[in-house]
């Protein structure tokens, strides 16, 4: 018995110190069951959210006013900790001196735990959450490279006097009085910055924390979090978007993944949010513990959002996702931000078909580019003498993908190693090509492109600069949508 007894408290123990070492967080190398090393990212690890509660924190040293007394400068300012819509924040406050080039004002925290720099290798950069008064500002890194006062690595971001999630990958930090490149390993301190700028500081800093995976998460309200981590349900009709309809988006509110366009929105009458369509990949259908309804949840978080019913005949889709509000922010179309793809591989149809339901994609329309008729027609295209290619224009949010990961998919959903053609479809209006809009997008696809040579693929897609893209006929959007049919000569097939 007293052996049992031993046994249990040392158990106690032991997990203890496993959950005492999983806060810490930061480690890299993490390994499997089999002892070997993998490579999976770390999540979000946080640095500080200036919350009264510190178990999560990666330090618990103190944030300090910096300024540049060491260069002779007389910039001031000051650092508090305070509440800010809500929100526990740092707040900066203070002027970066125009009389020295190298004026600055940071608040700065020290990652150095007994005697150890911070080993942020197995990390992909850092995320903040910030309200700046629209002046531009830095993130500052100290590594065990930086010996002297004036070197450190330096990213800078935008603020625009509302609140925003800033992402800054490692690769974004470049060296100031240094020559070799961050070293992420040997982090000493990080540091909010003004710099060398005639301007005033004013930032709050709600969050920041290095990311390893792709998602940050908003602190929540206990209401909220009732809602959405324990699956509770609001009162009807007690929720500020029942009877909203203004333009826009609605996002998840824990991770900001977007969830439904203001189209998809109708009044059901019911009491909640409802919406007769999502965004492509953005709800994930479980079954409810109630054995009898279908929950949904959002598919990058997690974050339980309501129910989905069908066959109630309300709108002509025939579906109503019934959401809490408590679960959404809503985002104004005019604040909606968006970037363009443009992507050809065959007909059409099948292309649309895969890239519209791609998780971040807000919305596609098939048409024709790359020709010289202006505003072609179906019949035009098809006598193959316009020079156009029956292509796919995509609508996608940054936030969620990436213009990399589309032009993946474009690439492992036809074969790009068929020159004018795809499948039984011959001609140069089937040809395989990708029609960037910027020098960057190029340059991505310019990479996958000698990555498939690598792999031993003969690859004919042509890559040009895009020009006019002409939407096609209305019967031609959206088609396997409306049919419910399957691509012909469309198959996804991984390849990278």
């Amino acid at each position: 018995m007293k052996l049992g007894k031993n046994m249990r408290i040392l158990g106690f123990l032991l997990v203890s110190l496993l959950l005492v070492a999983m806060l810490k967080g930061g480690l890299r190398e993490q390994s499997d069951s089999s002892g070997t090393k993998t490579d999976r990212l770390p999540e979000t690890v946080l640095i500080d959210d200036f919350s009264s509660v510190k178990s999560s924190r990666i330090s618990g040293a103190k944030w300090e006013f910096v300024r540049d007394r060491a260069t002779g400068g007389s910039s001031a300012g000051a650092i508090e900790l305070t509440k800010h819509d809500g929100r526990p924040c740092l707040h900066m406050t203070g002027s970066v001196s125009p009389q020295d080039k190298d004026g600055f004002i940071q608040a700065r925290l020290s990652l150095i735990s007994k005697r150890r720099n911070f080993d942020a290798g197995m990390f992909k950069g850092i995320r903040l959450r910030v309200k700046g008064n629209g002046q531009p500002y830095a993130v500052h890194l100290r590594t065990a490279e930086t010996k002297l006062r004036w070197q450190f690595y330096q990213a800078d971001f935008a603020t625009n006097g509302k609140w925003q999630d800033i992402v800054i990958p490692f690769a974004r930090f470049k060296p100031t009085s240094l020559v070799s490149p961050l070293d992420a390993t040997s982090i000493r301190s990080i540091a909010i910055a003004a710099t060398a700028r005639e301007s005033r500081a004013d930032i709050f800093v709600d969050e920041i924390a290095f990311y390893g995976d792709e998602i940050m998460y908003k602190k929540l309200t206990a209401a909220e979090e009732r809602v959405i981590i324990h699956k509770g349900t609001e009162r009807p009709f007690s929720g500020k978007y029942d009877k909203h309809f203004e333009k826009g988006v609605y996002a998840c509110k824990r991770c900001g993944a977007r969830l439904y366009e203001s189209s998809a929105k109708f009044d059901s009458g019911c009491g909640w949010p409802s919406f007769d369509d999502e965004l492509p990949g953005a709800v994930k259908r479980i079954p409810d513990r109630d054995g009898i309804r279908t929950e949904i949840t959002c598919a990058k978080c997690g974050g339980h959002l309501g129910h989905v019913f069908t066959g109630e005949r309300l709108t002509a889709k025939n579906v109503r996702h019934c959401v809490n509000s408590i679960s959404m922010d809503f985002i104004p179309a005019d604040e909606v931000k968006t970037e363009r793809a443009i992507f050809a591989s065959g007909c059409f149809w099948g292309t649309e078909y895969h890239l519209q339901k791609a998780p971040g994609v807000i919305s596609t329309a098939v048409g024709y580019t790359g020709g010289h008729v202006p505003n072609p027609t179906y019949k035009q295209v098809c006598t193959d003498r316009t020079g156009h290619a029956e292509a796919v224009e995509v609508v996608y949010d940054p936030a969620t993908t990436s213009y990399e990961n589309l032009a993946r998919l474009f690439f492992e959903t036809h074969d790009f190693t068929q020159l004018n053609r795809q499948g039984p479809d011959i001609g140069t209006q089937y040809r395989s090509a990708i029609f960037y809009l910027d020098e960057e997008q190029k340059q991505t696809a310019e990479e996958l492109i000698k990555i498939l040579k690598e792999k031993g693929f003969a690859v004919k897609t042509e890559l040009t600069k895009a020009t006019k893209f002409w939407p096609a006929e209305l019967y031609h959007q959206d088609y396997y949508k409306k049919t419910g049919k399957t691509p012909y000569c469309h198959v996804y097939r991984k390849i990278f």
